[in-house]
C-alpha cells in the first residue's frame, strides 16, 4: 500500500458499536482480526500500518456474525476476556511512511516485523499484559534506518503502563537516531 494518508488502518474505536444496519450488534474494537500477513506499507503520507485501539477479545457471536456477548475486558468470573492464542501480524514491512503503529492495542503480536526509513520507526502509547500469557508484543525482527537515504531515524516510541512489554530478538541497525533507538513511557 504506497501513497495514501494511511496505509492499512483499523480504526476500532472510531465507530464502537457498528454502523447502519450492523449499529448495536458489533464492536469493532474487540473483534479479532482474521490473518494479518506479509504486507508493506510504504511512502504513506501518515502512518503505514495503523491498528488503532484494538483489543481482540473473545467473542460469542450468531451465524451471521453478530455479536451476542464477549465484548466487556473481563469475563464474568473476572478473568480476562483477551482473545487467546494472541493476534498475529506477521512479516510485515514498514518504509517510509512518517508513523507506523498503533495507539492503543493488546493481544496483537508483531512476528518478523521489519520498519525501515520511517520517520518513527514504531508509535505505540498503551498496552496489556496477553491474555495467552506467552506471546510477545514483538519478536523477531528490524528496526532499521540506512544513513544513505536521507529519509528516517531510529526512534521506537513503545509503550508504558501496568503491564511487561516482551520485545524479544530484535535487531536495531544504521542511524541517525532519534531522543534513543527505544523510548518507552512516550
Amino acid at each position: 500500500i504506497a501513497g495514501y494518508e494511511h496505509g492499512l488502518y483499523t480504526p476500532g474505536s472510531a465507530f464502537p458499536r457498528g454502523q447502519g444496519y450492523a449499529w448495536g450488534r458489533v464492536c469493532p474494537q474487540f473483534t479479532p482480526f482474521g490473518a494479518i500477513r506479509g504486507n508493506v506499507n510504504h511512502d504513506n503520507e501518515r502512518y503505514g500500518l495503523y491498528l488503532d485501539n484494538q483489543y481482540p477479545r473473545n467473542l460469542d457471536r450468531d451465524k451471521n456474525g453478530f455479536v451476542r456477548g464477549g465484548c466487556p475486558e473481563f469475563t464474568t468470573d473476572g478473568k480476562d476476556n483477551g482473545v487467546v492464542p494472541a493476534n498475529v501480524v506477521e512479516d510485515e514491512f514498514d518504509y517510509h511512511n512518517i508513523f507506523v503503529g498503533v495507539y492503543s492495542l493488546g493481544d496483537v503480536s508483531f512476528v518478523r516485523y521489519v520498519s525501515l526509513n520511517n520517520a518513527h520507526s514504531f508509535y505505540w502509547k498503551t498496552s496489556k499484559n496477553f491474555a495467552d500469557g506467552v506471546s510477545h508484543h514483538f519478536r523477531d525482527g528490524f528496526i532499521a534506518n540506512n544513513k544513505k537515504d536521507s529519509y528516517g531515524q531510529l526512534k521506537f516510541y513503545g509503550p508504558s503502563g501496568p503491564f511487561t512489554f516482551r520485545f524479544t530478538n530484535m535487531t536495531f541497525l544504521g542511524g541517525p537516531v532519534g531522543e534513543a533507538a527505544l523510548c518507552a513511557g512516550q
